[in-house]
């Protein structure tokens, strides 16, 4: 199924059924995203880092369209703050949690589609007014080929005075990741935490889920040992 072809997220995106419906996803949708994240793993490059859940409940810093038709998505990278976190209350680091902020960006080339749409009880999907978002759900790789690239992003907005929940649509002949949290890094903590974030680094390069606080307490321990 690609971009286009559909109007309804049951078919489109099935995985996301039960977030903008009231149906739950069958257990074969689970299989086949399953297979899907293995088949594209080693395809999509540094972005397998971050897709796959690894980037959920990250807070959304902006989004926009450039040129009138790319898409910009920095989001501020949660598993970095979540292990940010951890190390600052581990170590009584007089930094501001709530301020720390690791920056991560998603943009396309290329872009063939980009559309922002709200979906009804029965999955049918309504193009929508271009807005900010306030969170990062999840994102479902829909096809991603060499020069052909389609992905379905779930995104919360709050204060939405009917829906949460929007689904963003991209198809573009390229995406890229620009990473932006060693700088941060650098500037919170200076040198004195290098081994730490490059431990950090290296696990989560290996698909260890890490989005979380308390691994990435755990994670400290085991540094540590």
């Amino acid at each position: 199924m690609r971009i286009g072809t559909s109007n309804n997220i049951k078919e489109l995106v099935p995985i996301f059924m039960d977030g903008f419906t009231d149906e739950n996803v069958p257990e074969l949708v689970y299989k086949i995203h399953e297979e899907k994240i293995e088949l594209y793993r080693n395809r999509i490059g540094i972005a397998g880092n971050y897709f796959f859940g690894h980037l959920h409940d990250s807070d959304i810093l902006s989004m926009k369209k450039t040129k009138g038709k790319d898409l910009q998505l920095r989001v501020n990278d949660y598993a970095t703050q979540a292990f940010a976190c951890a190390l600052v209350d581990k170590k009584n680091i007089a930094l501001e949690k709530t301020a720390l902020k690791f920056p991560l960006e998603i943009t396309s080339s290329g872009t063939e589609h980009l559309s922002l749409n709200t979906v009804g009880i029965d999955g049918w999907i309504h193009p929508c007014r271009f807005r900010q978002m306030d969170e990062y759900l999840y994102e479902e790789i829909i096809s991603w080929e060499e020069g052909h690239i389609e992905i379905a992003f779930n995104l919360w907005v709050n204060r939405s005075p009917r829906d949460n929940r929007f689904l963003l649509l991209l198809s573009c002949r390229h995406l890229n990741i620009l990473e932006y949290q060693e700088t941060s890094w650098k500037k919170y903590f200076g040198n004195t935490y290098n081994n730490y974030y490059e431990y950090f680094k290296k696990e989560r390069s290996k698909g260890r889920f890490l989005s979380d606080y308390e691994l990435c307490k755990k994670l400290i321990d085991e540094i540590e040992k």
